[in-house]
């Protein structure tokens, strides 16, 4: 880890911007990695109101921008120039569909010297999931498959969603929100659904993603551009073409990750984190067309 008290950031306030927890993991990996003093706004400040997962606030930008917004809210709730906040994102894995992959992204903000740099975790370690239900039983199987009750469940009417019951974590919270939602279907005509609820004092498992994030941030943060000694210095690109260990020839595998500069056109190569070094055949266009 980084020596905090040699970071360029040593000594500052830091507005965590979150109402879901995420200090506990955020504030010791800045606090000792960046040298900062890691504040929270009073209760009542309010993230959900640029997006919540269950869908009833749509997200209204790409993760990058509402990270930007929640920081920029959280300098204004603490009088602080420097900010921190997350955002998560949850897809279908770009190479199997049916695995779900969940992004972290943590963006430092600093609006005294003009600069954001991110951190982030990607992972396929991630619970996310959604499911129609019909009955109690039918959500309790959901709520197993996702680790109920250790992590909460949310309950949708519709979509998008007309009634949401969330942050459900014992089975008699769990009954009374299902008898809410058979009712309301009933009476309106529409499907409910189970999912997981994504916040991160809900999900331990996505607090350990948030974790990881930090981890990245926080060594990110404190390394300077051999170039221009801007901090921040880190992953901006990637280049494939990891040679096929029988042919030699390029494959779509990933060869270097490409570290950069925010501010000036320093670009450094660095080689996979794993050392591989040659790709198996079978993932070769052309040993394996």
């Amino acid at each position: 880890m980084a020596d905090g008290a040699a970071s360029p950031f040593a000594g500052r306030r830091l507005c965590i911007a979150t109402m879901h927890g995420k200090e506990r993991v955020i504030a010791p990996r800045l606090e000792a990695g960046l040298g900062v003093r890691c504040v929270t706004p009073a209760p009542g400040f309010d993230t959900d109101r640029f997006g919540t997962f269950a869908g009833d606030v749509p997200r209204r930008g790409s993760a990058r921008a509402t990270a930007r917004e929640k920081a920029l809210a959280g300098m204004a709730a603490t009088g602080t120039d420097l900010a921190v906040a997350s955002e998560g994102t949850f897809a279908p894995h770009p190479e199997a569909p049916l695995l779900p992959i969940g992004v972290e992204l943590l963006l430092l903000v600093d609006r005294r010297d003009g600069l954001e740099i991110a951190g982030e975790d990607v992972t396929a370690a991630t619970n996310h999931a959604r499911a129609p239900c019909r009955d109690l039983a039918e959500a309790r199987a959901f709520g197993g498959r996702i680790g109920f009750p250790d992590h909460g469940l949310v309950l949708t009417l519709g979509e998008p969603p007309r009634r949401v019951h969330r942050g459900l974590h014992d089975l008699p919270a769990l009954a009374a929100a299902v008898a809410d939602l058979q009712r309301a279907a009933a009476a309106e005509g529409l499907p409910w659904f189970a999912g997981s609820d994504m916040r991160a004092d809900h999900n331990p498992t996505r607090m350990q993603a948030i974790d990881r994030a930090a981890a990245a941030l926080a060594t990110r943060a404190a390394t300077r551009c051999p170039a221009c000694e801007l901090p921040g210095f880190g992953p901006v690109d990637v280049r494939r073409g990891l040679p096929c260990a029988l042919c030699g020839l390029p494959t779509p595998w990933l060869l270097a990750v490409v570290h950069g500069c925010a501010r000036c056109p320093e670009r450094r190569e660095l080689p996979r984190a794993d050392g591989r070094q040659a790709a198996d055949p079978g993932d070769c266009p052309v040993c394996n067309p």
